[in-house]
């Protein structure tokens, strides 16, 4: 394994054990409910269950981005273990926090000079996020030089793709990503907008399906038309959902008969995500063909 730190924000939506397991720090995210302040810690302070359970009953959300004050503090104390790191940041398309870590690194630079850090902005988001950096972490564990996983990573997430559907529009309304009119009349006609996190890391409406039996059936075609057809990318398919956990299981059964051979996983959306999401989001991590705009 090549040494140096390979790092992420809490915005993976993996498994806090792999995580750990292969040595991938992270730095976490603020929320608050109902006005009380969190960091974000893959459930471990509050639960998923807990967490959208209270934002089902009205709990108001709230999320922060990592400040550059916070980036400078974390990775200071990754730089006293003398290895250089490479950092892998939440879409610059959903927060600004990409930058408040190029600041970060900026001003380290006068005081490490002998270190490198370098920041990759993900240009995606949650598991999408999680299947890049473990992918990342295949790179370093086969022994490349994080110059190598640098450049790869630049290249890399631009296949990553992420699909999904939200069934409930209550909470794009209400953190200001739809209008109350289009959100009122959205949930009157079950329509579930399916979204995709294009090649610049935004989030873009693709289809409006009545439905969520209809959703499901147009996400699964979204993944059969852009899968990766490169023997050479991981055969994974990470299905992501807010609260939907028999949904997700269903979607593992349909998907594991028509992907033969795939290692499909089922991840809960975390808190920094799924605030702006709600409860009935499901979706699709996946290595496909080159995103488009």
């Amino acid at each position: 394994m090549s040494d140096f730190i390979l790092s992420a924000t809490s915005t993976v939506d993996i498994n806090k054990e792999i995580l750990d397991r292969e040595d991938i720090r992270w730095i976490a995210f603020n929320y608050e409910i109902d006005g009380k302040n969190y960091k974000e810690d893959f459930g471990e302070s509050i639960s998923f269950n807990d967490f959208y359970e209270a934002m089902k009953d009205g709990a108001m959300t709230k999320t922060s981005q990592i400040t550059y004050s916070s980036y400078i503090e974390y990775f200071e104390n990754l730089l006293k273990e003398d290895k250089d790191i490479l950092h892998l940041t939440l879409s610059s398309g959903i927060t600004g926090e990409y930058n408040q870590a190029l600041m970060a690194v900026d001003m380290l630079k006068e005081k490490y000079p002998e270190r490198k850090i370098y920041v990759v902005d993900s240009l995606t988001a949650t598991a999408c996020q999680g299947l890049l950096v473990l992918y990342l972490n295949d790179l370093r564990k086969s022994g490349l030089s994080i110059e190598e996983v640098y450049e790869l990573a630049k290249e890399k997430r631009e296949y990553v793709h992420g699909w999904f559907f939200t069934s409930d529009l209550t909470y794009l309304v209400r953190g200001g990503r739809l209008s109350k009119a289009a959100g009122s009349f959205g949930n009157l006609l079950n329509i579930c907008p399916l979204i995709e996190v294009n090649l610049e890391g935004k989030l873009l409406v693709r289809d409006k399906i009545r439905t969520k039996k209809k959703a499901t059936k147009a996400l699964i075609g979204q993944i059969k038309n852009h899968i990766a057809k490169d023997s050479s990318l991981p055969k994974e398919i990470f299905i992501v959902h807010t609260h939907l956990h028999e949904d997700a299981e269903e979607l593992r059964e349909t998907l594991s008969e028509k992907f033969e051979g795939y290692d499909i996983k089922i991840y809960e959306i975390g808190t920094t995500i799924g605030s702006h999401l709600g409860p009935g989001t499901l979706g699709a991590s996946f290595w496909g063909d080159r995103k488009e705009i």
